[in-house]
């Protein structure tokens, strides 16, 4: 027969630092967390990931980027691209009225009543972006 003596301290041993170290453990995650130095979250959304980021690409073919707002907005970061509604200051400082606006491949079209070339573009480019999306369920932004 076996002695079971001799591994008894080991495992007496064992216990004790297992009941000394656990609480030890959970201290230091409670602090850690409390302290925003350990944050449990959920994986990001690309798709919203890639809004934040064309939105501020967006913001930045405005005059004024500080007083961008942007609504309706149809997001994919599959097909790299997004859609929606602008709404800018101009030379004047005044507001110009939301326009419908297409951010695809880093590129912003913007569709002006006042320019037919840039409304062309702006058609063409929502196009492309459409056709890109296919079947892929795209994040939709009511406001931002």
């Amino acid at each position: 027969m076996t002695e079971p003596a001799k591994d008894m301290p080991r495992t007496e041993a064992a216990m004790k630092w297992g009941c000394i170290a656990a609480p030890v453990i959970i201290f230091l995650l409670i602090v850690l967390y409390a302290n925003d130095m350990l944050s449990i979250t959920k994986p990001a959304d690309p798709d919203q990931e890639f809004a934040e980021r064309a939105m501020a690409s967006a913001k930045d073919a405005m005059k004024d980027p500080t007083s961008v707002k942007f609504k309706d907005l149809t997001v994919s970061a599959k097909a790299r691209c997004m859609y929606g509604q602008i709404l800018g200051r101009n030379s004047y400082g005044a507001y110009t009225g939301y326009q419908p606006f297409i951010w695809i491949n880093g590129q912003t079209f913007i569709d002006s009543n006042d320019d037919t070339d840039a409304m062309i573009a702006a058609i063409r480019a929502r196009n492309n972006c459409m056709k890109a999306m296919g079947e892929a369920v795209p994040l939709t932004i009511a406001e931002g």
